[in-house]
C-alpha cells in the first residue's frame, strides 16, 4: 500500500511537469522541448503504458582552464662574503718608563738650642707667728632646789593593807581613813642643772710656710727652625717611543655561491569539472483506462490523476 502511494506520487510529479511544459509550448514558447505524443491505450488494462516526459537535471561537465601558481625552485646565486685575516703591523706607541733621580731639596728642621731666661717664680719660706685662739668649755653652772615628792605608801599599808581597807585602824576619829586616802609628801633637795659655754682666750705660736715671688735665671730648651739642604731620590716619569709589529684582524672580502629557495609563477592548463543543467527525456509510466471512448485529451486526463472523484465519467471499472 505505501509503496503504490509513493508510485503515485512519484508519476503525478512528473506528469505536472509535462503538464507544465505543455501549457508553455500553448502560450507560443518557441524555445520548448516539442510535446510528448499521447500515451498509447494498452490492449489490456493490466499491461502499464509509458509515456516519454523531458526532465531537467544536473550533469557533470569537465573543461579545460587556465591558472597561475608559483612553485619553488632552487637557484644557485653568487653574493659577497668577508673572511677574518691576521695582518702584521707596524705600530708606534709612547711608553712612560719610572726613571729614579737623586735631588738636592731644602728640608725645614727644629733643634733644640739651650737659652738663658729671667722667670719669676714662687719661692716658699718658713715663718713663725703668734696666733690667738678661743677655747670654749661648756660649765654647768646648776644650783640646788627644795621639792615635794611621795614619800611612798605607808606601814599599815605595806602590812595589812587589805584589813585597812575593810575594818579601819580603830581609831575614833577615824584617821585611818583620812591617811589612806591622800598619800604621804616629804621635802628633798633636787640639783637644777644649767648648762654654760664658756670662752678662754689662749695664745700659741705656730709655723707657717708663706709663698713669696723672686726673680731667677734658668736655662731651658727652645726650639729654632732652619732649612737643611737634603739629598732625596725621586721617581720620574720619561716618555719613550717603541715600534713594535703587532697582528691586527681584518676582514676581506670574497665570492661565494649559495643556493636559494625563489617562488616562481608557472601558468598552467588543467581539467576542471562543474555541473551544467540539461533537458533529458525519459520514459514514466502512466495509468490508463479501460474504456477506449473517453477522448478529453492528454490535459484531461493528467488531472483526473489529482482529482479522481472528478473524471470524465468514462470508468469501465478496473480504476
Amino acid at each position: 500500500m505505501v509503496w503504490q502511494k509513493v508510485r503515485a506520487g512519484l508519476l503525478a510529479s512528473v506528469l505536472a511537469a509535462a503538464v507544465s511544459l505543455t501549457v508553455r509550448a500553448e502560450e507560443g514558447h518557441t524555445t520548448a522541448p516539442p510535446a510528448a505524443p499521447a500515451p498509447a491505450v494498452a490492449a489490456d488494462c493490466n499491461t502499464p503504458c509509458y509515456r516519454t516526459v523531458c526532465v531537467k537535471e544536473w550533469v557533470p561537465e569537465t573543461y579545460q582552464c587556465t591558472r597561475t601558481t608559483c612553485k619553488t625552485e632552487q637557484r644557485v646565486e653568487t653574493y659577497t662574503a668577508y673572511r677574518c685575516e691576521q695582518v702584521q703591523e707596524q705600530c708606534t706607541c709612547t711608553v712612560w718608563k719610572n726613571v729614579n733621580e737623586v735631588q738636592t731639596v731644602m728640608k725645614t728642621v727644629c733643634e733644640c738650642v739651650p737659652t738663658v731666661e729671667e722667670r719669676t717664680v714662687m719661692k716658699s719660706h718658713t715663718v713663725c707667728k703668734e696666733v690667738t685662739t678661743m677655747n670654749r668649755k661648756c660649765v654647768d653652772k646648776g644650783h640646788y632646789e627644795c621639792k615635794e615628792v611621795c614619800a611612798g605608801p605607808s606601814l599599815c599599808d605595806r602590812l595589812g593593807g587589805h584589813m585597812h581597807r575593810h575594818h579601819g585602824c580603830g581609831n575614833e576619829c577615824g584617821g585611818c581613813e583620812t591617811e589612806c586616802a591622800a598619800p604621804r609628801m616629804k621635802t628633798v633637795k633636787v640639783w637644777v642643772p644649767c648648762p654654760t659655754w664658756v670662752e678662754t682666750p689662749c695664745t700659741k705660736t705656730v709655723r707657717t710656710c708663706e709663698y713669696r715671688p723672686e726673680t731667677c735665671r734658668v736655662t731651658v730648651n727652645k726650639m729654632v727652625s732652619k732649612q737643611v739642604p737634603t739629598q732625596v731620590t725621586v721617581c720620574k716619569k720619561v716618555a719613550e717611543t717603541k715600534t713594535s709589529t703587532v697582528c691586527v684582524e681584518k676582514k676581506v672580502p670574497y665570492q661565494a655561491t649559495r643556493t636559494v629557495c625563489v617562488k616562481v609563477p608557472v601558468t598552467e592548463t588543467v581539467n576542471a569539472t562543474r555541473m551544467v543543467c540539461r533537458t533529458v527525456q525519459k520514459q514514466v509510466p502512466v495509468e490508463t483506462s479501460c474504456d477506449t471512448g473517453c477522448h478529453r485529451g492528454f490535459r484531461h486526463h493528467a488531472a483526473g490523476l489529482f482529482h479522481r472523484d472528478h473524471g470524465c465519467g468514462c470508468d469501465s471499472g478496473c480504476h
